[in-house]
């Protein structure tokens, strides 16, 4: 005790055998004891304690050699150092600075282990972060090959994201996830080359998946090198973004959509104003394009009303019969739910204005027994849906020569329809009344009102509708 306090180390004297195993623990740094002190004690009890430390921890022993039967002790030290392990023999009479200096290397060796603790610890802790955060980003493929780039290891996360397991996919080559096509390029083979001479290699594109579909990864390779320089593996990691990079490619398609629909209707708008009817006064060619622009509007309302979708047939008719303030005691609109593309629903709406627009002038909007009833159905004709449109007027003066005025209106209806919609279009004047009949097949088309139209088609009459 005297020794040790002059160095400045602390030390507890155990009074017997029973007091020392007490003392034994994780701040207990080194133990000194004679053999006289150990031998004939419950040893096994000791030998328990120091194989029962935490895997960091190794106590030092320091045990001061007795005066023992030679024999009798040499067996029973060897037994002893052997089960203890981290022991120190020092022959008696022991020199003060051979104490000291064995009892500080001994607390070095201690101090080391209690640092090899806290590193252990802090491993642990990031080895637990680093676990929790594999099994938990879903949204991130992480995959581990050998030099050959066979799959070493496949993380929750290339799970989630591909739809393979890992029991699935371990053991194949990386580039079975590749679309045929980026291997019938050499992409896996390329982005490879690149990450073992640059170290890592950019790998941002589309995959393939287990259910037959792709996903897109932000993502890289990356190369995995021992000590030497040599290649042990790669680590391919990347970040799904199929969904960002979809909404990437619609809102491109919406706005190129923009852009084509914009100049679509500035080239319908320039074919009103050329093929309309150059008729009568200029307030009342104002009148008209100005009815026609604003019908035009109503539909490309409805159309950016939402992304992808069409017109329903029964808004197009109400907005027009309501533009012409017609009275709802006297119309009568029946059919099913029609959506309509946007080809068709600007022809179709430029046409029902037209009919309108003449009900209201000539026809039975205008007069005061005037009725009108429109309806359509839907009909199968050669495995092809197909739209039927009837538009029928009644309770109206006719001409007594049944004259039908021939003008715009009658020219988009009889001519455009048909070269635009692939469809057919009529108008009849009987003695009942205006009676119009539009079919056309009901199938996806561009939002263009058609500018290659054939010269006979161009010109329009000078009679208003």
């Amino acid at each position: 005790m005297e020794i040790l306090s002059r160095i400045g180390i602390a030390a507890i004297v155990c009074a017997d055998f029973s007091a020392l195993v007490t003392r034994l623990g994780p701040q207990c740094l080194a133990v000194i004891a004679t053999e006289e002190g150990l031998f004939g004690r419950d040893i096994p009890a000791l030998i328990s304690w120091t194989q029962n430390q935490p895997v960091w921890s190794d106590l030092p022993f320091i045990i001061l050699t007795s005066h023992l039967a030679h024999q009798r002790a040499a067996a029973w030290r060897a037994d002893l150092v052997s089960s203890l392990g981290n022991v120190t023999l020092l022959e008696r009479p022991v020199e003060a600075i051979t104490l000291t200096s064995s009892t500080r290397a001994a607390l070095r060796g201690r101090q080391r282990q209690y640092d090899l603790r806290r590193l252990l610890s802090e491993l642990e802790h990031g080895n637990e972060r680093f676990r929790l955060i594999v099994e938990n980003a879903r949204d991130y493929a992480i995959i581990f090959s050998d030099p050959d780039d066979t799959i070493t290891d496949w993380l929750p996360g290339a799970a989630a994201v591909f739809g393979w397991s890992a029991d699935e996919m371990i053991g194949k080559p990386t580039s079975s996830i590749f679309t045929p096509e980026d291997q019938a390029n050499g992409v896996p083979e390329h982005e490879l080359s690149r990450a073992r001479s640059d170290g890592v290699a950019p790998n941002i594109r589309w995959h393939k998946s287990k259910s037959g579909g792709r996903v897109f990864l932000d993502g890289q390779t990356v190369a995995l090198r021992n000590d030497d320089g040599t290649i042990r593996g790669f680590l391919k990691i990347g970040k799904d973004i199929t969904e960002r990079k979809r909404n990437e490619e619609r809102q491109a398609v919406l706005t190129a959509e923009l852009q084509h629909r914009v100049r679509n209707v500035l080239a319908t708008v320039a074919s009103l104003v050329k093929r309309g009817d150059t008729g009568g006064t200029t307030q009342e060619f104002r009148e008209r394009l100005s009815g026609r622009i604003a019908a035009l509007a109503r539909t490309q309302t409805l159309l950016t009303r939402w992304a992808g979708e069409g017109v329903v047939l029964d808004s197009i008719v109400r907005d027009e019969l309501l533009a012409q303030a017609a009275d709802p005691s006297r119309i009568s609109i029946e059919g099913p739910h029609v959506l309509l593309m946007p080809k068709a629903a600007e022809v179709l709406t430029l046409a029902i204005h037209e009919l309108a627009t003449n009900a209201a002038k000539y026809g039975a909007i205008g007069a005061p027994g005037g009725q009108i009833a429109v309806r359509w159905e839907r009909r199968e004709r050669k495995g092809q849906d197909w739209l039927q449109f009837h538009w029928k007027e009644s309770g109206m003066e006719i001409s007594p020569r049944g004259d039908m005025r021939k003008g715009f209106g009658t020219e988009l209806i009889t001519r455009r329809v048909p070269f635009e919609l692939k469809g057919t279009g009529e108008m009849r004047l009987t003695a009942g009344g205006l009676h119009c009949r539009i079919a056309l097949p009901l199938k996806p088309s561009e939002s263009v009102l058609q500018t290659d139209v054939p010269a006979d088609l161009l010109s329009a009459s000078r009679n208003s509708s």
